[in-house]
């Protein structure tokens, strides 16, 4: 008696442009229609077919329109999963992410939203969809661990204790914002740094995210949770700096973690370049 295995089911968050785009086609063409289905992610619908054309439609890759910022749009790609692709998935790759250099309130905010709280959102609403053994992959940055190593010793011990909740998590994340509004942000233990360090107090939280997801979830389903980091490379968020490697190997260090047998991993892990790192 022979049982036909369905295909590998893959999102791609911010997959129009940039590492997700990349990741999106190296998986494409490394594997067919019956082996991998790739959801191409695209906050813009129309530069998300602008980028299935780019890769010549391959049968195996489909756009879902999916703003990692809004709710509402989350919850309508759930449907969209559920009503023309199956209703599963193996794979999340939370890759969407964005960057403002100012420090303002509203800045934060915005950053938080599709960094944070748009990834917590999706990881809790969609991991009904993920089968056994699947994955939650949040790509995160080293920029988050440099930004914890600059904070207080009483903050870090706040952000990596394995005692730490999704609820205490959030209030850490809404204390940051205020404090921005307030210009109160040396008093509860953060170091500014200019250009990144909204992006990367927003990566730090992220990496405290995905100690807690492994906590609640490696138990439920088997699900492997784990942080992955680019590194720094030549993207339209660094403006293409000339110092910055190669997107193509930045989108390798994502592929390793979609495509390593789970044994192989460290459920809560951080790793770039096939190698677990430590995040504190």
């Amino acid at each position: 008696m022979s049982f036909n295995k369905q295909p590998r089911q893959i999102l791609v968050t911010g997959a129009n442009r940039g590492i997700g785009f990349l990741v999106v086609k190296k998986l494409s063409e490394t594997s067919s229609v019956d082996e991998t289905i790739i959801l191409l992610g695209s906050r813009d619908v129309k530069k998300g077919y602008d980028a299935l054309r780019q890769l010549n439609s391959p049968s195996n890759v489909f756009v879902l329109h999916l703003d990692t910022s809004s709710n509402e749009s989350i919850l309508h790609a759930i449907e969209e999963i559920k009503q023309k692709h199956g209703g599963y998935l193996d794979v999340i790759v939370n890759n969407a992410a964005i960057s403002i250099a100012e420090i303002t309130e509203d800045s934060a905010r915005q950053v938080f939203a599709t960094n944070y709280y748009g990834i917590q959102f999706i990881n809790e609403h969609m991991t009904p969809l993920l089968i056994n053994n699947g994955r939650i992959i949040n790509v995160s940055s080293q920029v988050g661990i440099d930004t914890l190593q600059e904070c207080s010793r009483s903050l870090q011990e706040k952000y990596t204790s394995s005692e730490l909740t999704q609820t205490q998590l959030n209030e850490l994340v809404e204390d940051f914002i205020s404090s921005v509004r307030t210009n109160n942000l040396e008093n509860l233990g953060y170091r500014t740094k200019p250009d990144w360090f909204v992006y990367g107090v927003s990566k730090m939280a992220l990496n405290a995210l995905t100690q807690i997801e492994t906590r609640q979830w490696s138990a439920r389903k088997n699900l492997l949770c784990l942080s992955v980091t680019p590194g720094f490379c030549a993207t339209d968020m660094t403006h293409f700096a000339t110092n910055a490697r190669s997107a193509e190997l930045g989108a390798d260090s994502i592929l390793y973690v979609i495509n390593t047998p789970a044994n192989q991993l460290e459920s809560g892990g951080f790793y770039r370049d096939g190698q677990l790192l430590t995040i504190s």
